[in-house]
């Protein structure tokens, strides 16, 4: 499995088998952002230091800023809406993908640190 893939799957980014998120649904009222402090497979430790996800914050803005773009050019160039409902629409849509958004930001923060080890889940 390529990087890109490992990341949109939230695959553990040492073995890219063992899942990131305890739970496959991200929209879970409990536990929906919860993650093992260990990969499953390879035992890459999660929990890398305190505060360690902090930092996907920066990772989860561009997201969040590529979202807002694409969705405003659709909402305001193809179907022409007004600013008032745009904004709330904008606002909704990115409230309801909230969850992936933060999903997706962990999971590209510990990409950046946790090399990919071919033989990870052998050892």
């Amino acid at each position: 499995m390529s990087k890109v893939a490992s990341i949109l799957r939230c695959t553990c980014p040492k073995c890219r088998k063992g899942r990131l998120f305890t739970s496959r649904n991200p929209y879970a009222f409990k536990g929906g952002l919860d993650m093992p402090d260990h990969c499953p497979v390879c035992h890459q430790d999660f929990k890398i230091e305190p505060g360690f996800y902090i930092g996907a914050l920066w990772t989860s803005f561009p997201i969040v800023i590529i979202l807002m773009a694409l969705i405003s050019l659709l909402l305001l160039v193809y179907f022409k809406m007004e600013m008032n409902w745009f904004f709330v629409t904008l606002a909704i849509i990115l409230f309801l993908l909230q969850p992936i958004i933060i999903r997706l930001g962990r999971s590209i923060w510990i990409h950046l640190f946790v090399a990919y080890d071919p033989d990870a889940e052998n050892k």
